[in-house]
């Protein structure tokens, strides 16, 4: 069981993807002897025990190193076609009894357990928002939204019928109105680059 009580949230990460911008798997990569994947779902696991994490590319090498975790493990075989065909197939595996999910990307490295609580509160405040991180990009107070992001379940069924590269940003922009914008700045330094990885290196206190 988790230490909090959002167990009728679950928390999908997604890890499905190729990293071809950066040379090298991300989901493997390794912080103080732990891949990537591990440690995020590791967190995910001190907020829900209801944690998803979603694999596609080289996905049984991947799968190998979080077999131990008390997690649910979904193969997308079409993880090629985009984020979203990920989505739907970790939003297909959820349980009955699942009142919301979390979209969580697995190189959101910098989102904290504590990130992921917060957002649950202000959804169990707000159950029928949907809740999204957001950053204000420039000095125009111009924004970016993005994950993590909570669905309520009214929203499964559309979830389930995501395609294409652009995740669930379609359902952001069609049910703008009922979005609730947390700002969480950091959700937005993500791991697709090099450079990016030397970053979040250095920042762990080891070398790339």
């Amino acid at each position: 069981m988790s230490k909090y009580a959002y167990d009728n949230i679950a928390i999908v990460v997604l890890a499905a993807g190729q990293s071809s911008r950066l040379g090298q798997m991300k989901q493997l990569i390794s912080i103080n002897s732990k891949s990537l994947v591990e440690r995020q779902l590791e967190q995910a696991l001190e907020v829900t025990s209801a944690v998803y994490c979603v694999l596609g590319f080289n996905a049984e090498q991947v799968s190998e190193r979080i077999d131990h975790l008390p997690i649910t493990t979904i193969i997308n075989s079409e993880w090629s076609a985009g984020m979203a065909s990920s989505i739907a197939a970790g939003v297909k595996a959820l349980t009955p009894e699942i009142k919301a999910v979390m979209i969580l990307l697995v190189d959101q490295w910098q989102v904290t357990a504590e990130d992921c609580i917060a957002h649950f509160r202000c959804w169990q405040a707000n159950p029928s928002a949907i809740i999204v991180a957001e950053n204000i990009s420039d000095s125009n107070h111009n924004t970016d939204i993005g994950p993590p992001v909570i669905f309520p379940r009214e929203y499964f069924s559309q979830l389930n019928e995501l395609k294409g590269k652009h995740g669930a940003k379609p359902l952001l922009k069609k049910y703008e109105k009922q979005l609730l914008k947390i700002p969480l700045a950091h959700a937005f330094n993500d791991l697709d680059t090099p450079t990016q990885l030397n970053e979040m290196m250095k920042k762990f206190g080891v070398n790339a």
